[in-house]
C-alpha cells in the first residue's frame, strides 16, 4: 500500500465514535442496536442474580453506575459487533473511607507472552480467548458490600414498592451479590 491510500478502517475510526454515556446513547443514530446489547447485558446480570433490590439503609452510600459503549469493527472497517457493559462508578468511593483494600484483575502483556512462550517450548496448546459474561461469575468477598442506585430507566413494579413498603424507588437500592469483573481490559469487555 503506498502512502496515498488510507485503509477503511482508519477512516471509520475518525468518523464513528462511541457513546460517552447514556444520553449520547439516546441520541445515537445506532440507538436500537445500542437498547439491544444494553437488554442482553442487564438480562445477562440478573440472570447470574449479580444484584439483589434491598430498602436503602440509612446513612448508606450508594454508588451511581455508568454504561460504557465500544463499538467493535473487523480489519476491512466493517462492524464487527456492539458492546455495552454496565459499570459501577467506583470513583465515587474514598480510599481509607469507604474502602482499605485494592486488586486488579488484569494480565500484564509481559505475562500474557511469557506464558504463550513457554506452551509453545513445551508443546502444550494456548491461545487467547474471550468468556461471555464471565465478569459477573465472580463471587464477592465476604463483608465487602457495594449498594448501587437503581438505575435509570428501570421498571420497578409497584409489588415490590409495597413488598419494601416504600412509596418510590430513590428509597430502594442495588446491593452487589457478585463482584463485576472482566478477564479483559475495560476496550475489550463484552458480553
Amino acid at each position: 500500500m503506498d502512502s496515498k491510500h488510507v485503509p477503511v478502517y482508519s477512516v471509520r475510526a475518525i468518523t464513528i465514535k462511541d457513546p460517552k454515556n447514556y444520553h449520547e446513547e439516546t441520541k445515537d443514530p445506532r440507538a436500537k442496536y445500542w437498547k439491544e446489547v444494553m437488554r442482553t447485558e442487564i438480562d445477562a446480570l440478573e440472570q447470574n442474580y449479580s444484584w439483589e433490590v434491598i430498602r436503602k439503609p440509612r446513612e448508606a452510600k450508594l454508588l451511581h453506575s455508568k454504561w460504557v459503549y465500544k463499538l467493535k469493527m473487523h480489519a476491512d472497517g466493517t462492524i464487527e459487533r456492539y458492546k455495552a457493559r454496565l459499570v459501577a462508578r467506583g470513583d465515587e468511593r474514598v480510599y481509607g473511607i469507604d474502602y482499605t483494600y485494592t486488586f486488579s484483575t488484569i494480565l500484564e502483556i509481559v505475562s500474557g507472552k511469557l506464558i504463550l512462550a513457554v506452551s509453545r517450548i513445551w508443546g502444550v496448546p494456548a491461545q487467547h480467548g474471550d468468556v461471555p459474561s464471565a465478569y459477573v461469575k465472580a463471587e464477592k468477598d465476604e463483608g465487602l458490600e457495594i449498594l448501587l442506585h437503581i438505575l435509570k430507566g428501570t421498571d420497578i413494579e409497584a409489588k415490590l414498592l409495597d413488598k419494601f413498603g416504600v412509596q418510590d424507588k430513590g428509597n430502594l437500592a442495588l446491593t452487589l451479590k457478585r463482584v463485576c469483573m472482566d478477564l479483559n481490559s475495560l476496550e475489550d469487555c463484552g458480553t
